[in-house]
């Protein structure tokens, strides 16, 4: 069963989302995954991500709002399978 931790960094201010971010995600384990909603994309958490091997995907849900899922490789089929990494908006490739 999946683990899922949330952080709505939409009101935060700039460098409180990557803090808060890459302190869960340090703690991260295989079988959890980070759901994290900001007004922007996190250009710099996603160089985090990829420094840790983490996947990620970004969707954009409206204008200023972004729904971004990082997981590890390894989960990809159980997220899937639970619906998790379902296209809420329009995906965003980087």
């Amino acid at each position: 069963m999946l683990v899922e931790h949330q952080l709505d960094a939409r009101e935060m201010m700039h460098p409180e989302p990557f803090e808060k971010s890459t302190a869960i995600l340090q703690a991260l384990r295989s079988g959890e995954y980070l759901r994290m909603l900001h007004r922007r994309i996190p250009y710099p958490l996603i160089d985090y991500c990829k420094a840790l091997n983490l996947n990620f995907l970004v969707d954009a849900i409206s204008q200023n709002s972004y729904e971004i899922i990082i997981y590890f490789p390894t989960d990809i089929e159980d997220l899937n399978q639970e619906s998790i990494l379902k296209v809420k908006g329009k995906r965003v490739d980087l």
